[in-house]
Formats: structure tokens, sequence, C-alpha cells
């Protein structure tokens, strides 16, 4: 049933406010840094207490109007000062139950925090840190004020600076396209061309590279390698191919690449199904005497695949 917020007659829902409020903040809690005295916690032998103030948890805000003190206990313990907000609890017209201090304790370490999406599921639990200490029968020890803040002042600037940044900007596009700066005309643009790249590894592969691109949507590929061989420094190299149809072949070693003992033999791509095959990775190496060997070890290998199309 498709129900209304925020419309004449209609009940604006709490969760649906909750919603707005947490995705305003960014799901960020606080405490509001400006009001009262900031739900601050102050402590005497074992008895807690929380000043006034106002805090904001997963969107719903809770008031402090007065002070509420909480007595810890003496027993040993590892202790947090939590906001519960519990909202499988059903609320009264008189009194508020979905929300409430508590004490977490755990005698091995700080306990950690029930933290459910009580925003996406408008149900379950979330606990929100004032403080943490310990226990014993000396009263409370080792206190640390938790409380995180929200400046809502802050936030508003922020808003205000990124709006007026946005402003500037357009106004400058404006201005640059009244005066003609921001034109680029068609004849400026032939020769120009984009690539995407698809494939790099600084190591390069001699293996089949799958392209999720379809390939054959641009012009041209141009395929960036690497030549390794025993001893020799490293060379690199580039071929531009057109791409055109499915399947066609382009040898890679139709110009002479690599020193003068070593260039490539049968080296072909093979585009099929936008995949770039790279096989018949053979080398021709000089041997004694003047005499040439075929070494299979792959010694070319594609470091570099950019996909262009005319501008």
């Amino acid at each position: 049933m498709l129900k209304g917020h925020v419309f004449k007659e209609q009940v604006f829902g709490n969760q649906i406010f909750a919603l707005f409020i947490n995705t305003f903040l960014n799901s960020a809690n606080g405490v509001s840094n400006d009001y009262k005295n900031g739900m601050q916690v102050t402590y005497n032998n074992s008895t807690l207490t929380i000043q006034s103030g106002a805090v904001c948890i997963q969107g719903r805000f809770l008031e402090e109007d007065t002070s509420t003190d909480i007595v810890a206990g003496t027993d040993t313990a590892y202790c947090k000062l939590v906001i519960e907000i519990d909202l499988d609890k059903q609320n009264t017209e008189e009194e508020l139950v979905q929300a409430t201090y508590k004490i977490v304790k755990s005698t091995s370490g700080y306990p950690a925090l029930t933290q459910s999406n009580i925003v996406e599921n408008n149900s379950g639990v979330y606990q929100f840190e004032l403080a943490r200490f310990r226990t014993s029968l000396n009263g409370i020890t080792d206190f640390e004020d938790r409380r995180t803040f929200l400046d809502f002042n802050s936030i508003y600037a922020k808003i205000k600076s990124d709006y007026e940044a946005v402003l500037e900007e357009l106004e400058e596009e404006l201005a640059n396209v009244q005066d003609g700066s921001a034109y680029v005309l068609k004849t400026q643009m032939e020769g120009v061309k984009k690539g995407k790249v698809v494939y790099e590894n600084e190591d390069g592969t001699a293996s089949t590279i799958n392209i999720t691109e379809n390939i054959f949507d641009y012009k041209e590929a141009e395929i960036e390698y690497r030549i390794d061989v025993d001893t020799q420094d490293t060379t690199f190299g580039s071929k531009t191919i057109p791409l055109v149809e499915s399947g066609q072949k382009s040898n890679l070693n139709d110009d002479y690449i690599g020193s003068i003992y070593y260039y490539t033999y049968g080296t072909q791509l093979t585009i099929t199904n936008n995949k770039i095959e790279f096989y018949g990775n053979r080398v021709l190496t000089q041997g004694t005497g003047g005499r040439f060997t075929i070494s299979n070890t792959p010694a070319i290998k594609i470091t570099k695949i950019t996909l262009i199309k005319d501008f």
C-alpha cells in the first residue's frame, strides 16, 4: 500500500523522518555541541550523572531535559555507559520505552556494542556510547569520555560553502560560453582521437587477453609490448592495428624490432570474439659461426592495449 508522508491529512511517520535525518547526516551520530550542557557525564564514587543536552542517534533525536543519575555498582567490571534505542519495544503516550540509559558490563574487557541497522529495518537495537570506565569496591576508575559531537553550524557552513563553489563554477562556465571560449569547432577536432586503456601490466603477458569492451566499436588498437631475451636489455615497442572485422590478423614483426641479434619470428595478434590472442612467440638468436637457432622462450609480451576511436 502506498503511504503518504509530508502530505495534507497524512501522518509524517517517525521512521521516515529518521531516514531523512540520518541520510542528511550521512549516518553520523553525536551530541549537539551547542545545546544546554552537551550531555556531559560526571561521576562521584559509584554514581554517574548525565547533564542536560541533546543527541541524534541514527536519525532519531533524544533530549536530556534536566539531568539523570545512574548507579554503576561496585562489582569488578569493564563498563560502557550507552544510550540504547530498542525499536522492538512499544512506547506509550505517557512513557518513552524505546530509548534508555544503560550500563553494558563485562569482566574480561570492554564489551562490544549492539548496533543493528534500525534505520533500514525500523526495528532492532542500537547502542551509542557516552563513556567507558571500570568499577570496583572503590568506585569508578579509568573514566573516559566517549561522546562524539554534531556541529550543526559547521554542517550548514559546509553545505553553504559547497553550494557557493558549484555556483561559482557554473557562473565561470556560463561566462566562457558567452565569450565563445568554450566553443570548439568541428574542424578544430579533426585528427583528435581518444583512447581507452583496456589492459595494462608492466610485466606483460604472452597469454590470451580477454577484453570486456566491444573492440569493434573502436577504430584501432595500440598494442605496446616489451622484449626480454636472455642477457639482452629490455626493449619496448608499439604497433597500431585497425579494428575492422572479426578474425583479422596483424604481425608484430613486419617492422624490425629488438637488437641486432634478436628479432621476432611469426608473432601474430589474432582478434576473435573480443579476444586478443598473442601466439607464435618464438625468437631467432644468433649462434656461433653466424648461424641462427630458434628459441621457443616467450620473449615478447604485451604490456598495454589502448582502444582508440575518433573524437
